[in-house]
């Protein structure tokens, strides 16, 4: 279960101590395995689109990926793959990214959430003291969105227990190291949506209200 539902505070400026990730890694299997990442938004990779929205959050970005990694070369990343649990879902790429995680805090987020708030990472930051060492999870008002998270860095021993055991949901993960789910609700009904679907995609070029 999660600590309390926080009321997040005013956002912050952008922060050294939070590196991000942004996931895909992901099969896109309701998408007939094409990756989502690269799925173009309003003409540019929905990768692109999350990059605007979580690069000037955090000190450093990187990406999590375990196929085509020249197109994402392309696209100005180096991308972490982890060899040593292929195909591990989320849990194998939030570990890529805590391994090269420099900073106390690694922000992460799929890549197919095209309009992540812009004060995700500080808001998520700031909902708790900066070394309690609870994840942190965006909750829209309905639902908590557990692949867009705040870690601290030192989750890396249970994120690897986790694939070890088999134990690969984010949150059997987030069961481990405690957690605590922070209020969006007032970010609007589009800031957690994601793409599963070829009518998801439509959706997310025409939403029903701005983002």
């Amino acid at each position: 279960m999660p600590g309390h539902v926080a009321a997040s505070p005013e956002p912050a400026g952008a922060t050294a101590a939070v590196t991000g990730l942004i996931l895909a890694g992901g099969r896109g299997s309701r998408l007939g395995g094409i990756d989502k990442g690269l799925l173009e938004l309003d003409g540019e990779p929905l990768v692109q689109t999350v990059v605007r929205r979580l690069a000037g959050q955090v000190g450093t970005l990187l990406l999590s990926a375990n196929r085509n990694l020249d197109r994402y070369r392309a696209l100005g990343f180096e991308p972490l793959t982890d060899g040593a649990y292929p195909d591990a879902g989320p849990l194998a790429g939030l570990r890529a990214g805590l391994l090269a995680c420099a900073t106390p805090w690694l922000l992460a987020a799929p890549c197919d959430m095209p309009f992540l708030p812009v004060d995700l990472g500080q808001r998520l930051l700031r909902a708790a003291a900066f070394d309690d060492p609870r994840a942190r999870v965006p909750f829209d008002g309905q639902s908590h969105h557990y692949t867009c998270l705040l870690l601290p860095r030192t989750a890396l021993a249970q994120v690897e227990a986790g694939l070890e055991s088999g134990r690969r949901s984010v949150r059997e993960l987030l069961h481990a190291i405690g957690w605590i789910g922070v209020d969006f609700a007032a970010s609007g009904p589009h800031a957690f949506s994601n793409l599963n679907t070829p009518a998801d995609l439509a959706a997310l070029a025409h939403p029903a209200e701005p983002p």
